[in-house]
């Protein structure tokens, strides 16, 4: 979808499931040469974010906001997290902070206070269902822990916050729920603009964030459904 600076929609565009990234970018590209635009920012989820992609992106003096795995553990995303510094509030429930790391992309956070709480609930929710599931475990064979740690291994909310000490014993991964804790309500951007601010930085991904809420709605709410992305025929239907 096509948006305006205010969010006006302006153009949208749809394809097969199996579409390549690459494809879907030069196909906008060439259709918006025409429009006679001052600047074109692309703004694209986390898997969206390749180096390649991004490399694609910034053509033509385009510019890109895109969202970062921060938990990846790459290199740039643990910097980003690691470096201090002051929030900027931007508005009611959304905090900035801009970070360097790198000469040629820039990377903001953004914390969300009311996600941050959602966040601690649903681990807290997790880590007690955790702890019901591997409780008196230690009176298990090892064979049998070893059943139970294979069916927990396909939870991944429950696994997340899973060790196994040098004996073969379930517990509880406190480390890693304190790595959590300062996650929650976060999320990491880069961008290619040198000149956008990190609000506006922000408040371009969450028109993402709207339109995505807004596709959610309609096959959710309004029942838009079937949609077979994977059939031509099928979805020539929706036209």
């Amino acid at each position: 979808m096509a948006v305006t600076r205010d969010g006006i929609p302006v153009r949208c565009w749809c394809w097969p499931g199996n579409a390549s990234d690459q494809k879907l970018i030069r196909q906008v590209k060439d259709e918006m040469r025409d429009w006679t635009l001052s600047k074109i920012v692309w703004v694209t989820d986390r898997g969206f974010s390749s180096e390649q992609n991004r490399r694609y992106l910034r053509r033509g003096d385009h510019a890109y906001i895109i969202g970062e795995k921060l938990r990846s553990g790459s290199a740039e995303v643990k910097a980003a997290l690691s470096r201090q510094g002051r929030y900027t509030e931007i508005a009611e429930n959304m905090r900035v902070k801009q970070v360097r790391i790198s000469d040629t992309d820039r990377f903001v956070i953004c914390h969300n206070p009311e996600a941050a709480d959602r966040d601690r609930h649903m681990r807290e929710q997790l880590v007690a269902q955790l702890g019901d599931v591997i409780a008196d475990t230690d009176k298990l064979s090892e064979f049998k822990r070893g059943e139970l740690r294979g069916k927990i291994a396909d939870k991944p909310g429950l696994n997340r916050y899973l060790r196994t000490t040098p004996a073969g014993k379930l517990r509880i991964d406190h480390a890693k729920i304190k790595t959590e804790e300062n996650l929650d309500g976060k999320y990491l951007l880069r961008c290619s603009d040198p000149h956008l601010s990190a609000e506006d930085i922000a408040l371009g991904y969450k028109q993402l964030l709207e339109v995505e809420r807004g596709w959610r709605d309609m096959k959710q709410i309004i029942d838009l459904r079937p949609v077979y992305h994977r059939l031509e025929v099928e979805c020539s239907r929706f036209y």
